[in-house]
């Protein structure tokens, strides 16, 4: 029976202390939304062909990122995605072309608290696998940081 209870608290301070090295890790890659085509589509635009960011851009949202544009807050496990497709011009109307690509921001208070709570991360192309350096992570997080009264987001819902 002591075995046993030795052999509990053993297992639980390892969990413990692995979901604590998760947490910590700020610099954790945000998981791909496999799911999020299904979303609320917040916002759409296209940008210039000059711009860095040239492109039609529809913006996701979650459930709980929906609440947060509605609140002004938003909860722990919301997510927001900008998905960037190319422009193809066919017969004097633009339509969407392939994915050039995807930025996600996954809010986690406790995995991204050095970046305000959001974790930042991207990938080009159709890839699935985010994975943004550590330098773009920042430089997401120094741009997004102009907008601590809106939680660190810059996208509106559209009404």
């Amino acid at each position: 029976m002591r075995i046993t209870r030795v052999t509990d608290v053993v297992m639980a301070a390892a969990v413990l202390a692995g979901a604590l090295c998760v947490l910590a890790d700020s610099s954790a890659t945000v998981p791909f939304p496999a799911d999020y085509r299904k979303w609320a589509v917040t916002k759409s635009f296209v940008a210039s062909p000059e711009s860095q960011t040239a492109g039609f851009h529809h913006y996701y949202a979650n459930d709980k990122a929906t609440e947060g544009f509605t609140t002004g807050k938003f909860p722990d496990g919301s997510v927001i995605v900008d998905e960037r497709l190319e422009v193809e011009q066919h017969g004097g109307g633009s339509f969407e072309g392939k994915r050039l690509s995807i930025a996600v921001m996954r809010k986690d208070s406790h995995r991204y608290a050095e970046t305000g709570g959001w974790g930042f991360d991207s990938a080009l192309g159709d890839g699935q696998t985010l994975d943004a350096s550590a330098e773009k992570r920042a430089a997401c997080y120094a741009c997004h940081s102009k907008q601590k009264d809106r939680d660190l987001v810059f996208s509106t819902f559209r009404k």
